[in-house]
């Protein structure tokens, strides 16, 4: 009994700061142009600027709903009374959610290999340098 317990408490603890630690990383400043050493035309600066801008709104609204799961599974986690079904669903929930955002991520790196030259892409690749 104590194992579960103590087991219960660690995934809880772990799943609080794992969304602490990603809110935390998105609160800096003002971030760095990633772009900014390409040698960009307007039309790639203009698209690229669209694609990113999609990209965050998206992952914004990912990273809200895994935060909500996240809190549910902790609740079923820890109520007597939640069914196992119940449990599953919400990590169902939460996997699918995490894929979602794996493809945001794919879709904008898709996009911007079609966007950007060969020369652009190394360079991107080395940091922008």
């Amino acid at each position: 009994m104590r194992a579960w317990r103590g087991l219960l408490v660690g995934l809880v603890v772990a799943m609080l700061a794992g969304g602490t630690i990603a809110s935390a990383q998105k609160e800096p400043g003002k971030e760095a142009d990633p772009f900014k050493n390409l040698a960009l035309s307007n039309d790639q600066r203009s698209k690229l600027d669209t694609l990113t801008s999609e990209r965050k709104t998206a992952l914004t609204a990912g990273q809200q709903k895994i935060a909500e799961i996240r809190q549910r599974l902790v609740g079923l986690l820890s109520d007597k009374k939640a069914s196992d079904k119940e449990i599953d669903k919400a990590a169902d929930q939460l996997a699918k959610t995490d894929r979602e955002m794996l493809l945001t991520e794919i879709k904008f790196h898709k996009a911007m290999r079609q966007l950007l030259t060969q020369e652009q892409l190394t360079t991107l690749s080395k940091g922008g340098k």
